[in-house]
């Protein structure tokens, strides 16, 4: 973007020069020397000198009047509940940056005005530059200021996005850093947890947990309820409230399917809790008898005596 402007000040510093001239000297100096003459002129120089202090002057303004604002939202977010550190000082960061780009191009568009510079066509183009350069960069930086600000996500959440679950690891101002459960770590434009269908476990204080068994229809259902439930109640993370059930879930050619339903924060780490219960489920099967049935089939046929 700096570059673009240098550039483009460099393009119409002629037409500068020429707007300098009067208006009646225009014409006459077209095909003479004189407009070398009239940049060489002490009228000419004093102009040109009492608009360089000005330029200077606006470039103390704006330097000030940027800093104010800078201040000012700095202080807001610092106050504000409003994310971690990291989240903070990263949309600080992000906030300074874009204030000192704004700065730059207002105090440039003054200081080519005050220098006769005609800013019709060249604000269209530095306007479609910029909108084409930060239109990514404004929708991404918005998005996480909302994320940061609602506080629907926050760094740990186990989040489901692309039929995949992931933890998030860093919110930042214009990505999200996520962390797939083998360990691969990628970035997301903020923008995506507006776009796509994503789940958040974290959203509630407490989740559910499934854990499914099969076992013999000869089994005795009651005992197997029993056992499931002393199971479940040897964990002192699993909540009381809501309280933990098991029920028949389905109805199978060759067993029954159970459901063992439990509560537990959304902080604890839900795979291995629930590892550690369908493991301590098998124990106590074998303890007291209860078989886990498998497939089987039985073949019948019949001896032909005839042969």
């Amino acid at each position: 973007m700096l570059r673009v402007i240098l550039l483009s000040f460099f393009l119409l510093l002629p037409q500068s020069l020429w707007a300098a001239l009067p208006a009646g000297e225009q014409d006459a100096a077209k095909n003479s020397w004189e407009i070398i003459l009239w940049f060489l002129s002490a009228e000419f120089l004093v102009n040109m000198a009492i608009n360089i202090v000005l330029v200077v002057i606006v470039i103390a303004l704006t330097f000030i009047v940027s800093k104010f604002i800078q201040s000012k939202l700095f202080h807001y977010l610092e106050a504000a509940n409003i994310g971690d550190e990291a989240s903070k000082e990263e949309i600080i960061g992000v906030i300074s940056r874009t204030m000192n780009i704004f700065v730059l191009i207002t105090w440039f568009s003054i200081s080519l005005w005050i220098l006769w510079v005609d800013l019709g066509i060249f604000m269209g183009w530095i306007w479609f530059g910029i909108w084409f350069t930060l239109r990514t960069f404004l929708t991404n930086f918005i998005s996480g200021i909302i994320i940061v600000s609602q506080g629907s996500y926050h760094i740990g959440d186990l989040i489901e996005i692309w039929s995949q679950r992931w933890r998030i690891t860093k919110i930042q101002a214009l990505f999200t850093e996520i962390e797939e459960l083998d360990g691969t770590i990628f970035n997301i434009p903020n923008v995506r947890f507006f776009e796509e269908n994503v789940r958040n476990f974290h959203t509630n204080d407490k989740r559910r947990i499934d854990v499914e068994v099969v076992v013999w229809y000869e089994t005795d259902i009651l005992q197997a309820k029993k056992v499931l439930g002393k199971v479940v109640s040897n964990f002192p993370m699993v909540l009381s409230a809501p309280a933990s059930d098991v029920i028949i879930w389905k109805l199978w050619d060759n067993w029954v399917e159970l459901t063992l339903r439990f509560w537990v924060s959304s902080k604890e780490n839900y795979i291995t809790l629930k590892s550690n219960v369908t493991e301590t489920v098998n124990l106590a099967f074998k303890q007291t008898n209860i078989h886990i049935p498998y497939p089987q089939m039985t073949l019948s046929w019949q001896l032909d005596n005839n042969k």
